[in-house]
């Protein structure tokens, strides 16, 4: 599973590589490509965030049943 970060890390490259970029098409087709890194990267974020709450409630219930 890929990380949060790295996703980050590959959007912001595209981003450099869309502003030295030449020609239109490419700024075009890296700007996509950064929306789709830093879509992936709210996925994980969400994904990290459902497992962490289902966590604390699962070890919630553990702690109310004793």
């Amino acid at each position: 599973m890929m990380s949060e970060s790295f996703y980050i890390e590959q959007a912001d490259s595209c981003e450099r590589a869309a502003e030295a970029a030449p020609l239109a098409n490419q700024r075009e087709t890296l700007m996509r490509s950064r929306a789709v890194w830093l879509g992936l990267a709210a996925r994980e974020h969400s994904i990290r965030t459902a497992r962490a709450e289902r966590d604390r409630a699962r070890e919630k219930e553990l702690t109310d049943d004793r």
